[in-house]
């Protein structure tokens, strides 16, 4: 709004003193110098606390991601470890056995996909190994020996080498040793490059190298009480934990500490933080942000400021004052849309969830992750009450908020629109100069394909563990059953007892059944043990799945279940049609048992990009969530003349054909399985 005032000046105007002039002018002057001093020290708290909020964001995105990738190699080393420690310890079950030579050796550490298995005994003297070669020595390296010893004196039964070099080839292997019941040690051992290379490609260094390339970053730097562990590109060099108070003090504490300080000419702002690591203090994180554009502003202020000391006019030093406030202005909005912009995009692009909410708990920052975990568009939340939008999924966020109690990697369940997803939930805190808190935000980590991933990789290794013995123990088995099928057919046909003639006769024909009912059970494990090749023809799944359906109509209809099937357009599978129709079958019968009496079973087919789905699912009585957890294993059943070999032979089948078959179960609600097969 424009005011207009009209002032009527009567008589002649006085002629103003200049020592007025002089004096007006002086305290303006003076009211405009400290109008700035005071401005220039706002804008730098402001913008400092601006690069605060920033590196602490960055300071818990490093910490965390580091930490997560450095568990994650231990979790794969543990595997491995969990996979060389069986093959070793079936080795000396089959040695023990008398069942072990050189071609069974060899075949277990193809199979299993191993380096070499060597045996050893008590002396270190190699009596047998799956790996021959013109340089393999009979006596085990001096190196060997030594980590070995423990396992001689019987002092241990096992024991993790980890990462060796190899004395032949150079290159680096990862090995295992269990104690030999005759007496010495298994060794078996795997080319660990593959694992180095996951290490690299997911440590902390290739993280901070990453980070490292935004241009307000001036460095980030791991270093202990020896030195430099990880820096970015550039940094040789850095004052010595040990020598600086500050960091010494920051080593102590579990918050972030800041100051400024000289780096390589110029002025940074310094960001430290321990580095912890299974709840120990590892190192210490230092980030070194920019101050470019606080000194720029600086700068401009002081310059404006001598330009407003050499004028002394009363508009023209309004008019400077003006500029100068409009100014500053534009310099903090400018360092704020740099500052958010970087802040921004490494959020934005981070793969873990972020979510952000204000003392009033409303939503201030939401990325495209947690978008993609509660499936909700960032615009419909931003400002909106947390509680409201994302009911009780967020209880540690407003723990965080309400009493500072903060969590770290806290592995909650959510279900978000009949969707089940396992997270992993980590929540940190901000607070203003006095001390209350400001702002709470979460980093939510999706597990649920990691779990899945790992249950399936344990259940593959579990059923080929139990298909070897199985295989051992049918070919053991086999033989004598044999024996005893021709012996009580010659007694059958060869021997008249004095009486009870007719009831001997009973009696060996019955043995002869029995014997046969074994033999076909020992085939079904040969088979499961030795599953043939799949024989892959181009196929039509949704015809096979109405051929299998013609086959189970009957059954289904003497139980009144009703089968419906909601079959859409899909591409072509490359499969083995027996053993899909086997599988397809076994899938239906388990529906159909599960089923007392007037049910119904659902099959629905569909693709997505690169993968045909098969759902199937029944309202039957559903299954417990501890038999859920075992349903695939070989020889497990829930039913009183159940074999355990159904379902087993289905993930068989589902695997050998490069897919994935999954179960959702709810006692008294019914069961769905899921199999996913790639397209051609």
């Amino acid at each position: 709004m424009e005011i207009k005032t009209n002032h009527k000046i009567p008589g002649q105007l006085k002629r103003i003193q200049p020592r007025y002039v002089i004096f007006i002018s002086i305290v303006l002057l003076l009211t405009m110098f400290l109008s700035a001093f005071f401005e220039l020290n706002q804008t730098r708290r402001e913008i400092r606390n601006l690069m605060e909020e920033e590196a602490s964001t960055l300071m818990s995105s490093i910490t965390r991601s580091g930490a997560n990738a450095i568990y994650a190699y231990h979790e794969l080393e543990k595997l491995i470890e969990e996979k060389l420690l069986s093959v070793a310890r079936l080795v000396d079950r089959l040695e023990r056995n008398n069942n072990l030579t050189q071609q069974i050796l060899t075949d277990i550490a193809a199979e299993s996909d191993l380096y070499r298995i060597n045996i050893l005994n008590q002396s270190g003297q190699k009596i047998l190994s799956s790996f021959q070669a013109e340089h393999s020595s009979d006596t085990a390296p001096a190196g060997d020996i030594q980590y070995l010893a423990p396992i001689f004196a019987g002092q241990q039964d096992e024991i993790i080498i980890g990462i060796r070099e190899n004395r032949h080839q150079g290159d680096q292997q990862f090995a295992v040793a269990v104690r030999r019941s005759k007496g010495g040690a298994i060794v078996a051992n795997v080319d660990a490059r593959s694992i180095v290379e996951f290490r690299r490609s997911m440590g902390v260094g290739r993280l901070m190298q990453d980070i490292g390339e935004y241009e307000s970053i001036a460095y980030i730097v791991l270093q202990d009480s020896a030195g430099i562990l990880l820096a970015t590109e550039g940094v040789s060099k850095i004052n010595a934990l040990l020598s600086d108070h500050f960091l010494l003090d920051a080593f102590k504490q579990s918050g972030i500490s800041s100051r400024f300080r000289e780096y390589k000419n110029s002025r940074v702002f310094e960001f430290v933080k321990p580095f912890i690591l299974y709840d120990e203090p590892v190192g210490l994180f230092r980030i070194g942000l920019k101050t470019d554009h606080l000194e720029q502003a600086a700068s401009r202020i002081k310059r404006r400021l001598f330009i407003m000391s050499l004028v002394m006019g009363l508009f023209i030093l309004i008019a400077v004052n003006f500029l100068t406030i409009n100014q500053n202005y534009r310099l903090i909005n400018e360092a704020y849309r740099r500052i958010k912009t970087y802040s921004g995009n490494i959020l934005e692009h981070m793969t873990d969830a972020v979510i952000a909410i204000n003392s009033e708990k409303r939503i201030t920052l939401f990325n495209t992750a947690a978008a993609k975990i509660f499936q909700v568009s960032p615009s419909n939340v931003i400002n909106e009450s947390c509680e409201q939008r994302l009911h009780t999924t967020i209880t540690p966020l407003l723990d965080a908020l309400d009493r500072g109690a903060t969590v770290t990697d806290l592995e909650k369940p959510l279900h978000i629109n009949d969707k089940y997803l396992i997270t992993s939930i980590s929540t940190s805190v901000l607070r203003n100069d006095s001390g209350k808190i400001d702002s709470a935000f979460a980093v939510i980590k999706d597990l649920t394909e990691k779990r899945h991933l790992e249950e399936t990789l344990q259940r593959k290794e579990k059923l080929t563990a139990m298909g070897q013995l199985a295989s051992g123990v049918a070919h053991e088995i086999r033989n004598p059953l044999n024996a005893i099928s021709m012996i009580t057919q010659r007694l059958n046909k060869e021997f008249e007892p004095g009486k009870d003639s007719e009831e001997y006769h009973e009696l060996t024909r019955t043995v002869v059944s029995e014997v046969k009912r074994i033999n076909e059970i020992i085939r079904q494990f040969l088979t499961f043990a030795r599953p043939p090749k799949p024989d892959l023809v181009t196929t039509d799944l949704n015809r096979l799945i109405q051929s299998v359906i013609s086959v189970v109509k009957s059954q289904a209809m003497d139980k009144e279940i009703k089968i419906s099937a909601e079959l859409n357009a899909i591409p072509k599978l490359a499969v083995d049609q027996n053993q899909m129709k086997q599988a397809l079958l076994n899938l239906f019968q388990n529906s159909i048992d599960a089923i007392h009496k007037k049910g119904e079973i659902i099959v629905r087919s569909y693709h997505t990009e690169n993968m045909v789905v098969l759902e199937l699912s029944d309202n039957g009585s559903g299954i417990s969530e501890d038999e859920r957890s075992k349903i695939f294993n070989l020889y497990f059943t829930t039913k009183p003349s159940g074999t355990g070999l159904g379902l087993s032979l289905v993930h068989q089948i589902i695997s050998q054909h490069n897919g994935n078959i999954e179960l959702q179960s709810e006692p008294g609600k019914g069961t769905l399985f899921t199999v996913q097969l790639p397209v051609l």
